[in-house]
Formats: C-alpha cells, sequence, structure tokens
C-alpha cells in the first residue's frame, strides 16, 4: 500500500523536474533568444530602454517561480 509520504516525495519529484525544465527554457533558451532579437531590431529612444528589460524580466520571473515552488528558501 502506497503511504502518504511515498505519494509527496512523488508529486514534489514532479515539481522539480517540471522547475528544472522551465529553467531551461526560461535561462537557456528564452533570454539568449530575446536579447539577440532585441540587438537585431536596431530600436532607439525610449523604445530601446523598454524593450531592454523583456530579458531582465524574464529572469525575474524565473526567480519569482524559484520562490514559488520552493526552489529558494
Amino acid at each position: 500500500m502506497v503511504t502518504l509520504k511515498m505519494m509527496n516525495k512523488k508529486g514534489q519529484s514532479g515539481r522539480i523536474v517540471g522547475f528544472v525544465i522551465f529553467l531551461i527554457l526560461i535561462l537557456g533558451v528564452g533570454i539568449p533568444v530575446s536579447q539577440d532579437v532585441i540587438s537585431d531590431a536596431n530600436l532607439s529612444g525610449i523604445a530601446a530602454t523598454v524593450v531592454s528589460f523583456v530579458p531582465v524580466m524574464l529572469a525575474v520571473g524565473a526567480l519569482v517561480a524559484a520562490a514559488a515552488t520552493g526552489g529558494v528558501r
């Protein structure tokens, strides 16, 4: 018979795997691709300033997700 503690460990491992995949997608793919697109866009002025915060917001979102899943204590 499966105990509650065993089921909790399975659920937690699934959350960890999902979180690692999320971090790989955001930090390994999302930020570099967005920086490349921004540098190729040839923006200037206020538009360049606003768009330059997109990679920063992706990183902040990853940090918030880490805190929400218990990855940061």
